[in-house]
């Protein structure tokens, strides 16, 4: 019986996550409001796939939570898919919560937040501030606001690829 151990490189994992969280940055950036509905059909078409699959396997094994489950995230797909826009709009919200409250965290130092140098407090801080006002009017403009909201989400994202990759780089560096 022969083994195969592969070698385990962590920068492996900065690399795929960079590159994704750039693209998906960049898409949202691009299409704005408009990414939203494409990456909700996406994982509606997603979830109806993972779904039938995980249902199909329920079924062979007679295993009930399997069912169950298949068939909650085939519901969950079959929603994303036939009422985009109601959902939509709960993502939206949803979304600008999230940017609230990384505003947050970010403003009040807590997750490290943008700044690259001690002097670089006040981006941080501006940042922070941009982060709560663009959360909070997406939350009171929801439909008027999705290009924005979006914008500010995929240029988050951007930012967090473009530094997985700068640790990619620096994690391949060490391990050659």
């Amino acid at each position: 019986m022969e083994v195969t151990i592969e070698k385990f490189n962590p920068w492996k994992d900065s690399l795929i996550s960079g590159i994704f969280l750039l693209i998906i940055g960049i898409i949202m950036v691009a299409l704005q409001g408009e990414s939203l509905s494409i990456i909700l059909i996406i994982a509606g078409i997603l979830c109806v796939v993972m779904g039938a699959f995980t249902l199909y396997g329920g079924l062979k094994s007679k295993f009930t939570p399997t069912l169950v489950m298949g068939a909650i995230v085939l519901v969950i797909g079959l929603a994303l898919l036939l009422v985009t826009g109601l959902v939509e709009d709960f993502m939206m919200a949803m979304l600008c919560i999230a940017v609230i409250l990384i505003g947050l965290v970010t403003l009040l130092g807590m997750g490290g937040g943008f700044a690259v140098a001690k002097g670089s407090r006040i981006i941080t801080v501006i940042i922070g501030i941009l982060m709560v006002v663009v959360g909070i009017y997406g939350l009171l403009n929801l439909d008027g606001a999705a290009d924005l909201v979006m914008t500010v989400i995929g240029i988050i994202l951007i930012i967090a690829g473009v530094l997985q990759l700068v640790e990619f780089y620096q994690l391949k560096k060490i391990s050659s």
